[in-house]
């Protein structure tokens, strides 16, 4: 009878075992629903901001950039009922300079457009990153003034009390 050497059964055993670790097939994961009436939870769920800059386009015109890191460490993905059809449009953006004065930001293409009918909209599980620009109005400000950048995202709901928010730390970046 063939005998196989103990070494060999040790490697492929550890190479089986080993073989599952790591992170889980997103197609796998399960989706966690929440229901149209509820609150969604965004307890495991957090929102960085990288890259922040104020770009001086012309004279006259600006626009601030960033990109949004979503970092979902539920273990499943997160649905809920939403009228729009990215997270982009769940962010509120504000900024302030050093004296408390608030920036007013402009319009995006196609801010404001909802779709015709709910339907779910995902955080995926792990992080998702994406970047988010918005023209800014320029006021009085000299090159170099810090302005501070506050980023939320706020999960939907028909009723104050159930909605959900989660914030970035705070980021402080120069006027051009």
């Amino acid at each position: 009878m063939f005998r196989l050497p103990r070494l060999f059964i040790i490697t492929i055993t550890a190479a089986v075992t080993l073989s599952s670790c790591g992170e889980p097939d997103p197609s796998k994961l399960p989706v966690v629903r929440t229901p149209a009436n509820a609150k969604v939870d965004l307890t495991n769920i957090s929102l960085a901001i990288t890259n922040a800059r104020i770009i001086r386009k012309t004279e006259s015109s600006y626009s601030l950039s960033f990109d949004y890191t979503i970092t979902n460490q539920t273990g499943a993905h997160l649905a809920f009922i939403c009228l729009y059809d990215t997270t982009e449009e769940l962010i509120e953006v504000n900024l302030s300079d050093q004296d408390e004065q608030r920036l007013t930001l402009g319009k995006r293409p196609m801010e404001g457009l909802t779709l015709t009918e709910p339907r779910p909209l995902k955080i995926l599980s792990g992080s998702t990153t994406k970047t988010y620009n918005v023209p800014l109005i320029p006021g009085l400000r000299e090159t170099g003034d810090p302005i501070t950048l506050r980023v939320r995202l706020h999960a939907p709901s028909r009723y104050d009390e159930l909605r959900s928010s989660i914030e970035a730390p705070l980021v402080t970046i120069p006027w051009p």
